[in-house]
């Protein structure tokens, strides 16, 4: 028998904004069409912006006078009962249908123009609105239907006219899944349940007419309209984006630029989004809302040290079919577990465990689904979450996983939920997923774990998956940067599955498209890197391969931060193919004089390539090239920002991009002999680990006294460490004021690109140079080194860390690099 959790919720503004001044949603208003409520609302604002989109601008009086122009043509176009279809962009038209829609006294279905085709056309072919409202810049196929394209703001109704009721408790708005599980399900849900989630929200978050939203998820969500329904039954101004190729520098401004108060974002795309943040958001941002997902602690974490100290952020747990919990999150309140307790119990619901899967019995539970172009009711207002929960002692709920993720390994039933839980346990894990798959040559099932994580190496987190059953093991780890997700935020099963069989096909036959240029190689690895698939053609489409507006951001600024370029965050629309997007990256690549400089001349053959240090410059490379009783070509690499005009790189990857380019363009082909002075090490193993990539042959990769970033190491050895080596990295013809002050500007950019790079897995030896007098007691360069590379040599120099290159023997030097 299910067992009933408390119907006792806490208050809704609990640990929220509960000083904050706003005009409360009462119960009464539940018993109001949505068309009313927004009339009087609209009556008292009218003067004020009610939605605007960086295009166009509404105000409430506007908006208003749209509103029942439209709605008088939709009701001479329709019969009451019929299904209007929004097909709109995220933009002010957007609303105005909605609510024109209700006005009307017809039900809506909203059809987001991004979505996958297929998609679409299954939701139009169970749907079948008798009428598409769209706009004329929507480019979707849709003659063969009825169909209005607005032009612009339709002209009030006639004086007098008035609009068929239609009843709180009637269909008012369909919503179609993403179709995770199979077809997409058309979730019918009434006016009552739309303002009983406005309500909540309104009392929750304290919203008034001050308020400005921002919403980054899709319009066809519940999440989308309930936040359109909330701000504008509030008073409060909506502005609509279009996050489908944003640019996550474009998100942040925006937000920054129109002052928003109230952002909505599903965790995924915060993250990426937070990425991209290099200074904190404005004062006026007081709440962060999240939901749709799995929030971690890291989330929040990473919100707060954005966020101001009085902002709240709110989590929300809630399906199509019912509202079910919220909280604003209190940090006290955490425990051992990585995610975040989903909330308390919403009022007016009644909540209960059976075998564990939450279940909700409410009024305010959808209606139905919507079949065939009509609703077919549901005989009970009871909702299976199909999430698996349990309650704290405090009277949060915790989500442990889904019923239907058990998979049957090596004759043990394993809850995916349960692996994922565990990986998460590991303080380095983001995000994670977990699937069973049957392996081609026995018919075993085996379990395969996509884990974000910032690090590379997988030895550690295979050590930790110890301590748990040994089903519960991943057989397959893969390292990626998000995890693929549907647009409605869930895991994508499928794409899953075909990344894995893609890594398993690629392993056999090597990576495509790697052979090229390196804006080629860069973009290939990129490219690989977000969709987790190699490209495999050249006029292969980033969309068309499941890239979408999440990952086509994330892509955006790899590229940027790998080239060192600044990127329309348009470009990626306007090239999706990968060889056009290659060409149109030269085109944007200024030439620039080559960083190489030619050290000690040679007889011919394969060069040594010395990268410079932290302040830059290759003077002091000089003495060893010299004695060097190697007998080719030794050339130093100095940095960008030296040179009157330079632009300074703010990343390894970006250095290693430059300089590799410039490598091959002096020796196109392998071996590759590389060697780097401290910072220059990194950029060193960096190249020496993208040529391997790319299957060209390296010959040596030596490190001379290479260490993780200084600010990693205690403060006072690491300010000490740094000072030290900038004063001694000032080279002779650098002691001008403007040359110097270039010196201390590469050497500052060269210490936070250290910070944040993370060093992958070079599959050979690496040669360590270390002095005979180490600096504060570091650890030694093959612990450092060792979980990186495959062999290590370690090569004893004289001297300490300024005066090695100087002192190194010709002995030494003739053993390492040959004559």
């Amino acid at each position: 028998m299910p067992a009933w959790l408390s119907d006792d919720p806490r208050p809704l503004d609990w640990n929220g904004p509960i000083d904050r001044g706003f005009t409360r949603f009462r119960d009464e208003a539940l018993d109001r069409p949505v068309s009313e409520t927004f009339e009087s609302v609209a009556l008292r604002h009218r003067g004020r912006i009610a939605v605007w989109d960086g295009r166009a601008t509404l105000t409430f009086g506007e908006l208003r006078d749209g509103v029942s122009g439209l709605a008088e043509t939709l009701a001479g176009q329709t019969q009451p009962g019929d299904l209007i279809g929004v097909l709109l962009p995220a933009g002010v038209w957007l609303p105005l249908t909605m609510l024109a829609s209700l006005a009307a006294g017809r039900p809506f279905v909203v059809l987001d123009p991004h979505y996958p085709r297929e998609w679409l056309d299954r939701v139009l072919e169970d749907a079948r609105p008798a009428l598409i409202v769209t706009h004329e810049t929507c480019s979707r196929d849709i003659q063969a239907r009825r169909v209005i394209r607005l032009t612009g703001c339709p002209v009030p109704a006639r004086p007098g006219w008035r609009p068929a009721r239609l009843g709180v408790d009637e269909p008012a708005c369909v919503l179609f899944t993403s179709g995770s599980t199979g077809r997409p399900k058309g979730i019918v849900n009434s006016q009552r349940n739309l303002l009983q989630r406005v309500a909540q929200s309104i009392n929750a978050a304290h919203v008034n007419a001050e308020d400005r939203f921002l919403t980054l998820a899709s319009p066809c969500t519940i999440v989308g309209v309930r936040d359109l329904l909330t701000a504008l039954l509030a008073g409060a101004s909506v502005r609509l984006f279009e996050t489908q190729g944003a640019d996550a520098r474009e998100i942040l401004n925006l937000i920054r630029a129109e002052r928003i108060t109230i952002l909505f974002a599903l965790p995924a795309m915060l993250r990426s989004v937070l990425a991209a943040s290099t200074e904190p958001a404005h004062a006026d941002l007081r709440l962060v809302r999240l939901g749709g997902d799995t929030t971690l602690w890291s989330d929040f974490d990473l919100l707060r040290g954005w966020l101001t100290p009085g902002a709240a952020i709110q989590v929300i747990y809630a399906a199509t079919e019912a509202p079910m919990l919220q909280w604003f999150v209190d940090e006290s309140c955490r425990g051992d577990d990585p995610r975040v307790p989903i909330g308390y119990p919403l009022g007016g619901n009644r909540l209960a465990l059976d075998s564990g899967e939450l279940i909700v019995s409410s009024e305010y539970v959808a209606l139905g689904r919507w079949v065939d172009g009509h609703c077919v009711a549901e005989t009970q207002r009871e909702f299976r979450t199909g999430d698996l929960v349990r309650q704290r002692p405090d009277g949060l709920l915790e989500r442990l996983g889904r019923k239907d993720r058990q998979a049957k390994i090596r004759g043990a039933r394993v809850d995916l939920d349960g692996v994922e839980a565990a990986l998460r346990g590991h303080p380095h894990v983001r995000d994670v997923a977990a699937f069973a798959r049957t392996d081609d040559a026995d018919g075993t099932s085996m379990l395969v774990a996509y884990v974000c994580t910032a690090h590379e190496s997988l030895d550690e987190l295979r050590e930790s998956m110890r301590s748990v059953p040994s089903p519960m093991r991943p057989t397959r780890f893969y390292v990626v940067d998000e995890i693929p997700r549907l647009p409605s935020s869930k895991l994508d099963i499928a794409r899953l599955h075909a990344l894995d069989e893609a890594t398993r096909q690629s392993e056999r036959t090597g990576p495509a498209l790697m052979s090229g240029d390196v804006i080629a190689q860069t973009v290939a690895r990129v490219w690989a890197k977000v969709l987790r698939m190699p490209v495999r053609a050249a006029d292969e489409d980033f969309f068309e391969a499941g890239g979408d507006s999440l990952q086509a951001m994330t892509f955006t600024v790899e590229l940027e931060r790998a080239l060192d370029l600044r990127l329309s965050p348009t470009l990626l629309n306007e090239s999706p193919r990968f060889a056009d997007l290659c060409a149109a990256l030269r085109e944007r690549r200024a030439p620039r004089e080559s960083p190489l400089i030619s050290l000690k001349p040679g007889s011919g053959g394969a060069p040594l390539f010395l990268i410079h240090g932290l302040g830059g410059h290759i003077a002091n490379l000089l003495p060893m090239a010299r004695r060097m009783a190697y007998g080719r070509e030794v050339i130093g690499i100095r940095a960008r920002g030296l040179a009157h005009g330079e632009t300074t790189h703010s990343s390894v990857e970006a250095m290693a991009s430059d300089y590799l380019a410039a490598i091959k363009a002096r020796q196109p082909q392998g071996p590759y002999r590389l060697a780097g002075y401290s910072f220059g090490g990194l950029v060193a193993f960096e190249i020496a680990r993208r040529l391997d990539e790319s299957g060209d042959a390296v010959g040596f990769v030596g490190l001379f006294d290479t260490r993780m970033s200084p600010l990693r190491w205690p403060l006072r050895a690491s300010l000490s460490v740094i000072a030290r080596r900038v004063v001694r990295s000032q080279a002779p013809p650098l002691r001008a004021l403007p040359a110097l002050m270039r010196v201390l500007k590469v050497a500052a950019c060269a210490l936070f690109a250290s910070a944040r790079y993370r060093p992958g897995f070079y599959p050979a030896t690496l040669t360590l140079f270390t002095p005979a007098q180490r600096e504060c007691a570091l650890p030694s360069l093959e612990e450092t080194w060792r979980p990186h590379a495959r062999a290590i040599s370690v090569v004893e120099t004289e001297g300490d860390h300024a005066t090695m290159l100087a002192r190194v023997d010709s002995a030494t030097l003739r053993a390492v690099f040959g004559d």
